[in-house]
C-alpha cells in the first residue's frame, strides 16, 4: 500500500499538511480486507518512506499504536513525499487467493495533540502490485537506471544500482554508519582546488591607451610587448601576438638581463643577509644600485650556464672565501665601511621565524628528520584560531596513527616536532610564534623580510609550550649523555646550542642559576614536579629536573642561539 502526501497552494506553506508549517503527523495506517467469507484485518510486515522527519519514522505508522507518534515529515514541506507499507506473508497469501471481487478498506488514523490540524490536505492512496517503476518510489536516478536493460547498463550505473540495494539492509546500514564515524576522525587536510589562470585564445579584450590615463578616453590600440629598453617580446608564430608561453621564454632568454640578476640577488642575501642590491623589491632606477656590480653581472651569467641551478648557485657561493670569513666585528673598519658593504667580514644576523623553532627542537633532541608529507598542526595558544575571518576557521589536530600516509603507528613527537616548514599555515591567523619573529602574513608578497629584536620575542621563547618542551629535552639530553660532574654538563648544554665552549665567567653564571632554581624548587617541591614533566632520566629527582630545566631554557635564550655566525 502506498500513500502519497501531496503538496497544494490552497493549504498552509502549500502543505502537504494542514498545520501552520504544512506538516502533518499519521499516527496508524490500518487497511481491511471485505471478502465474500467476511472481513480480515491485513498486517503490515514493515514500511519505509522517501523521508522522515526526526522522531517521527515510517515504522511509527504500522505498529499498531494510535498514539502521538507516526510518520511526518517536518523540515521538508511544499514537497511530494510517499509511504510504502508491505504486507506480511499471511496477508499476502490471503489476498492471493481472492477469487471473487473484494474490496478494501482504508483508515488513516490522525490524532497527534500536539499541535492542532496535524492532518493530510492533500493525498493518494493506491495498491501496488508487481513492478512498477513509476509507484516503486524510488528515486529518480535509480528508475533511469531500472529502465536500461542489464546488458546495457555501464559500470557506474551497475554501482549505483548495488549501492542502493546495500543501504537497503539494516546491517550494511550499520557497517556503513562506523565507517563514516571513524572517517569523522581523521586530520584536518588542507587542501583546496587551485584556479589556474588560462589565456583566451578566441575573442581576446582589446586593450587601449587612456588619454592622461582616463578609461573614459581611451585612444589607440595597444598590443603585448616589452619596453624599448629591454630585448623585444616575439611572439613563436607570426600571425598571432604573443602569449603567455612567449613571455615565460622571453623571461628567462639570454638576451633578457633581469631575471638571472634579480633571482641570484635573492639567494645572496639569504647567505649574507642582504643582497649585492639592497633594494631587493626595486631594481629600477629609484632603487639602490649594486655595490658589486660586476660580481652581479658574473653571477648571473653562472646561474644560466649552470642551467638555472639554485643548488648548483649556492654551492658556488658558500665554497668561496667570501662567504667563509669570520663574523667577528673588525675595529679597523668600522670608520670606513659601517654596514659592511664591502664584506670586509661575514654578517651576523638573526635566523627566520621558521628556523628558530627548529634551533630550539634540534638542539634538545627531539627535532623530526622526516622529510616530505602534509602538514602538521603543532599545539596553538588558544583564541589564535578564532581570530581567523568570520571565525571560519580551526585549527586541526595532528593524529599521526590515523593518516593514510602512515603505513605503521610513530611516536607523537615525530609529528608535533617536525621541522617549522611543515607548520600548516593560515593567512588569516597565523601561527604566533612565527609573526613574533618577523615571518609575513602572507596576504601581501613579501620579497623581503624584516628583522625586529622585541620582548615579545623572549617572553614566546620562555613560554611557548614547544620552547618549553624544548627545556625539557635539553635536560634530558644533558643528564643522559653527561654523568659526571655540573660544570661538564653545563659545558655540553652550551656546545649543543651555540656550539663552542663557554668562558670560565660564563660557566660560573649558569652554575650559579642552577644552584639558585635548585634552592628555589627544594622549597616549591609542586611547582617542580609540574615545570620538570615526565619522562625523567633515571636516577633524577623532580627539583634536579626542573632546576636543569631552567638553566637550559636560559642557554636556550642566549641571543647567539639564534643569531647566524
Amino acid at each position: 500500500l502506498q500513500i502519497d502526501a501531496l503538496p497544494h497552494d490552497s493549504l498552509p506553506r502549500s502543505g502537504p499538511g494542514r498545520s501552520e508549517k504544512g506538516n502533518f503527523v499519521l499516527s496508524e495506517v490500518e487497511i481491511v480486507l471485505h471478502a465474500a467469507d467476511g472481513d480480515y484485518p491485513l498486517q503490515f510486515a514493515n514500511a519505509r518512506a522517501d523521508f522522515s522527519q526526526e522522531g517521527f519514522s515510517a515504522a511509527q505508522s504500522i505498529d499498531g499504536l494510535r498514539d502521538d507518534g507516526g510518520w511526518a515529515i517536518g523540515g521538508q514541506n511544499n514537497k511530494t513525499h510517499f509511504l510504502i507499507g508491505y504486507f506480511d506473508e499471511d496477508s499476502r497469501v490471503r489476498l492471493a487467493a481472492q477469487a471473487a471481487p473484494a474490496s478494501l478498506t482504508v483508515r488513516l488514523v490522525q490524532q497527534s495533540s500536539k499541535e492542532p490540524h496535524h492532518t493530510l490536505g492533500r493525498f493518494k492512496v493506491r495498491t501496488l502490485t508487481g513492478f512498477d517503476e513509476h509507484s516503486l518510489g524510488l528515486p529518480e536516478s535509480i528508475r533511469k537506471v531500472l529502465l536500461v536493460a542489464p546488458a546495457e547498463r555501464g559500470p557506474e550505473q551497475a554501482d549505483e544500482l548495488l549501492n542502493y540495494f546495500a543501504g537497503m539492509d539494516s546491517m550494511f546500514r550499520e557497517l556503513q554508519a562506523a565507517v563514516d564515524e571513524f572517517q569523522k576522525q581523521s586530520p584536518f587536510k588542507p587542501e583546496m582546488t587551485i584556479p589556474v589562470l588560462q589565456e583566451r585564445t578566441a575573442e581576446r579584450r582589446v586593450t587601449r591607451v587612456m588619454r592622461r590615463g582616463d578609461f573614459l578616453s581611451p585612444v589607440s590600440e595597444v598590443g603585448p610587448g616589452a619596453l624599448e629598453t629591454l630585448p623585444p617580446l616575439i611572439s613563436r608564430t607570426t600571425d598571432a601576438p604573443p602569449d603567455r608561453l612567449d613571455l615565460a621564454r622571453w623571461l628567462v632568454s639570454g638576451d633578457n638581463p633581469l631575471p638571472a640578476r634579480v633571482a641570484v640577488n635573492h639567494v645572496w642575501s639569504h647567505l649574507f643577509g642582504r643582497g649585492l642590491v639592497k633594494t631587493a623589491t626595486d631594481f629600477g632606477i629609484r632603487g639602490e644600485p649594486p655595490t658589486h656590480p660586476e660580481l652581479l653581472d658574473w653571477l648571473a651569467t653562472e646561474y644560466e650556464r649552470l642551467g638555472w641551478s639554485r643548488k648548483s648557485l649556492i654551492k658556488s657561493i658558500v665554497m668561496s672565501e667570501t662567504y667563509r670569513q669570520s663574523s667577528r666585528h673588525r675595529s679597523e673598519l668600522a670608520d670606513r665601511d659601517v654596514e659592511n658593504r664591502w664584506l670586509s667580514r661575514q654578517n651576523r644576523f638573526r635566523v627566520e621565524a621558521e628556523i628558530v623553532r627548529d634551533l630550539n627542537l634540534a638542539a634538545a633532541g627531539l627535532l623530526s628528520r622526516q622529510v616530505g608529507g602534509p602538514s602538521v598542526f603543532p599545539p596553538l595558544p588558544p583564541g589564535i584560531a578564532e581570530l581567523s575571518y568570520a571565525g571560519n576557521f580551526k585549527w586541526g589536530k595532528s593524529d599521526w596513527n590515523t593518516r593514510p600516509d602512515r603505513p605503521t603507528p610513530v611516536a607523537p613527537e615525530q609529528d608535533v616536532h617536525r621541522r617549522g616548514m611543515y607548520t600548516f599555515f593560515k593567512r588569516t591567523a597565523p601561527h604566533p610564534s612565527l609573526t613574533t619573529f618577523d615571518c609575513p602574513d602572507a596576504n601581501l608578497t613579501s620579497v623581503q623580510r624584516s628583522l625586529s629584536n622585541t620582548p615579545l620575542q623572549a617572553l614566546v621563547t620562555l613560554n611557548n609550550t614547544v620552547f618549553v618542551d624544548s627545556a625539557r629535552g635539553l635536560m634530558r639530553r644533558t643528564l643522559t649523555e653527561v654523568n659526571t660532574n655540573d660544570a661538564e654538563r653545563v659545558t655540553r648544554m652550551f656546545r649543543l646550542c651555540v656550539a663552542r665552549e663557554p668562558s670560565d665567567g660564563e660557566r660560573n653564571e649558569f652554575l650559579a642559576l642552577l644552584a639558585t632554581a635548585r634552592d628555589y624548587y627544594r622549597e616549591h617541591p609542586d611547582q617542580a614536579a609540574t615545570f620538570a614533566g615526565e619522562g625523567l632520566p633515571p636516577d633524577t629527582t623532580a627539583t634536579d629536573a626542573a632546576a636543569w630545566t631552567a638553566t637550559a631554557r636560559m642557554i636556550l635564550n642566549l641571543d647567539e642561539f639564534i643569531t647566524r655566525e
